[in-house]
């Protein structure tokens, strides 16, 4: 287990049986970058950890996923349930979608192979399909510009077929230095889900609520 995955795992289970903190703690080697708001009551902090950007995402204080980025916003890894679903990526596997493509081109398309580490699943090998496009649509969030795009993930357990498509409305920063998964669709076992996690603000250092874990004040989401 990596040094972060061990912490996020061990903060998972801190926050299960204890008051949660309403600041995450930034692991030694690590950065706080920032911290976005989102509909439906969900916060996400943003780290940069040597060539890699991790993202934990609380909701009223309690940590519900935390996705792992390579440096063009690749997805490296993946854990859900506090660290009970952790897919991780196949050491020498290509890069899915690039972001920096996508912005220069429009579209970028990629496959990786991962593998569940944890959960019933573990050890099933896993094919990554990505299919990321930016248009010229462009948008402010807290003052910061964005451009507007999509991001289609399937992921399909090799053994089975079973897959789960994953769409989300994108944000990403022109010059690549950042990048915000919003709302998404989910299909899986037949059935389709919506989760509003667009993004309402971002918060940089030193202002008020960076780090935090806790729902913005006034949040009415679910």
């Amino acid at each position: 287990m990596t040094k972060t995955a061990l912490f996020v795992t061990v903060l998972a289970a801190c926050v299960g049986t204890t008051a949660f903190a309403q600041e995450q703690a930034v692991p030694e080697g690590c950065v706080a970058v920032a911290t976005v708001h989102r509909e439906s009551c969900m916060v996400s902090n943003y780290l940069q950890c040597g060539n890699r950007v991790e993202v934990h995402s609380f909701e009223n204080g309690k940590l519900s996923d935390s996705h792992y980025f390579g440096p063009d916003w690749d997805l490296v890894e993946y854990q859900a349930d506090g660290g009970r679903t952790d897919v991780t990526v196949a050491e020498g596997s290509a890069p899915e979608a690039s972001l920096t493509t996508a912005l220069a081109t429009g579209e970028s398309l990629g496959t990786r192979d991962m593998s569940f580490s944890s959960g019933v699943l573990q050890g099933n090998a896993v094919l990554l399909e990505s299919a990321l496009t930016i248009g010229d649509e462009e948008v402010q969030i807290s003052g910061e510009t964005f451009r507007k795009g999509t991001l289609v993930r399937t992921m399909t357990v090799k053994k089975n077929g079973v897959s789960s498509q994953w769409s989300f409305e994108v944000f990403a920063a022109p010059d690549a230095s950042f990048f915000i998964e919003g709302e998404v669709e989910i299909e899986q076992f037949g059935k389709t889900q919506k989760l509003a996690w667009t993004p309402t603000q971002i918060i940089r250092p030193g202002a008020p609520g960076f780090m935090s874990t806790q729902r913005p004040a006034g949040c009415s989401g679910s």
